[in-house]
């Protein structure tokens, strides 16, 4: 159990580096913080809103873009290189392995997440501001983050190659958004039930300020079985 947890450690910590030495990692981070600040100065400066509301609305979607771009190597680019062989056959089970990757995904997100704070820090100079409401929202989208993450890493267990797991990733994640636009067009009967189980209801509840421990829940609950479906696509592959 300890040999276990030492490799799950050096798996994540490798993983991390990988991330803080690889260009394309920066070149995201870039990407991501242009993207971020457009859209802040926006709403700001454009449509004149000295609040985070329509930022954070609008997180929901960059994130669809920079996430799998952020994931797509993680599991792919070990089955393309002959590396996952190496770790399927090491005394480290199936969900170390993805705990492990995750993890690092995670810390990486979480890392640009939290460089955004300096956009309400900024607003609090200009004017008042609900600390709370930003507080919310801040944890609503680190747990949707979390899910896309979660989701991002299955579609990169299906693939070999980088460019098709992101692809893959970003559709999956295009359709939680697409389904949710198109709720009306369902009959009467299905729309409760989209609106239930669609992640971005449940983060849109969440701006508004108030957390319901079901809102939590879900996020983490749907996270847990799509890292199970990633587990079980590499015992899978382990076996054939």
């Amino acid at each position: 159990m300890r040999i276990a947890w030492q490799q799950w450690r050096a798996l994540c910590r490798k993983e991390w580096q990988m991330a803080v030495d690889t260009p394309l990692a920066y070149v995201i981070a870039i990407a991501f913080f242009i993207a971020c600040g457009f859209f802040f100065a926006k709403n700001l400066f454009l449509v004149g809103q000295a609040d985070m509301r329509g930022w954070f609305s609008t997180m929901a979607l960059l994130l669809m873009f920079f996430i799998p771009a952020m994931s797509m190597r993680m599991l792919a680019d070990e089955k393309r290189s002959g590396t996952f062989e190496l770790l399927a056959v090491m005394p480290i089970s199936t969900v170390h392995i993805v705990l492990g990757k995750y993890m690092a995904l995670l810390m990486q997100i979480f890392v640009l997440l939290g460089l955004t704070l300096f956009y309400p820090l900024s607003l609090s100079f200009i004017g008042s501001m609900d600390i709370g409401q930003v507080a919310a929202s801040y944890l609503a989208l680190s747990l949707l983050a979390m899910l896309y993450a979660a989701i991002c890493l299955y579609a990169s267990a299906l693939s070999r190659y980088e460019v098709v797991a992101y692809i893959l990733g970003f559709i999956m994640l295009l359709m939680l958004f697409l389904i949710l636009q198109a709720v009306s067009t369902f009959p009467i009967a299905w729309q409760d039930w989209i609106v239930l189980i669609s992640p971005l209801s449940h983060y849109q509840s969440m701006l508004r300020g108030l957390i319901h421990l079901s809102d939590v829940v879900f996020f983490l609950a749907m996270s847990v079985i799509c890292l199970a479906l990633t587990a079980f696509e590499l015992e899978r592959r382990r076996w054939l």
